[in-house]
């Protein structure tokens, strides 16, 4: 019942208030941190799921960029930058101390200082029913497909497209698939 009358009043304060408000609750470990953080992100994201757990200490930079599909957890010490636009799918887990990049910096120019350039974006989408291990790094323009598990601390630097599969590294490569094929 509180959930509902919160949610109804978050609709109509300004996006700025709800800014502030997430910087406030972000590192609540209490049920009412996880539950405000949802409200919140309902707000500012393009797209929120139903039963999604974002557990404090979570960054999300440009949600407004972000859409999240039902049933994921985003775990402790995450940060996802949806500049360049960023899709999780549903039934997806995060876990702790994962970074999702949707642009990066162009080094390819001498003649211009690196941290001056525009920002390359590339939008990350990931799939349903996924599993990102802990300390991942995934990179702009990134896809990884329906049923993957990336091993902790793999850096996803090209689309992993082996559905239902095990990769691991850095950077990340096929290990292995899910099920066995009889």
């Amino acid at each position: 019942m509180l959930g509902r009358l919160i949610n109804s009043i978050i609709k109509k304060v300004p996006i700025f208030v709800v800014r502030k408000l997430i910087s406030c609750i972000r590192n609540s470990e209490s049920a009412y941190g996880y539950q405000m953080r949802s409200i919140c992100y309902t707000r500012l994201c393009k797209s929120f799921g139903e039963k999604v757990k974002i557990a404090p200490y979570v960054f999300l930079q440009n949600p407004e960029h972000i859409s999240i599909g039902n049933n994921v957890s985003i775990q402790h010490f995450c940060l996802i930058s949806g500049y360049g636009g960023v899709e999780i799918g549903s039934d997806v887990s995060i876990a702790a101390y994962t970074s999702i990049f949707s642009t990066s910096h162009p080094v390819n120019n001498p003649h211009q200082k690196i941290r001056d350039a525009q920002l390359l974006s590339k939008s990350v989408k990931i799939g349903e029913n996924v599993w990102i291990g802990a300390g991942v790094t995934i990179l702009y323009g990134t896809t990884i497909t329906d049923g993957v598990v990336v091993g902790a601390q793999s850096l996803v630097t090209k689309d992993l497209v082996q559905k239902d599969s095990v990769y691991i590294g850095s950077p990340a490569r096929f290990l292995k698939l899910r099920f066995n094929e009889q």
